[in-house]
């Protein structure tokens, strides 16, 4: 089986504190973070990338968190174009 190490620089100490500070098994853990981010790395730069554009837009209004008993937004509150909008930034924040 392969050993992987890694060294870290002055800059790293947060990385240092952190590992310090885990009970289990390090390698695990840092086997696990490998994965996801393989996983997934990919996807969140893809959000980040439509989330700073959004941004970029003017768009601001932070969606508050719904129960489930949401009630529909009516058309007199909202217009088509900014529900299809919300709509689709719920999507995107549900990944």
């Amino acid at each position: 089986m392969k050993v992987y190490s890694f060294r870290t620089n002055k800059e790293d100490r947060d990385i240092e504190e952190f590992l310090e500070g885990l009970n289990g098994d390090r390698s695990q853990y840092i086997k696990n973070a490998l994965r996801f981010y393989r996983d997934f790395g990919i996807k969140i730069a893809k959000i980040e990338t439509i989330l700073e554009k959004l941004e970029q837009s003017g768009i601001h209004e932070q969606i508050p968190p719904q129960s489930p008993e949401h009630e529909p937004v009516t058309e007199s509150k909202t217009s088509n174009d900014e529900k299809v909008l919300l709509e689709s930034l719920e999507d995107i924040l549900s990944l």
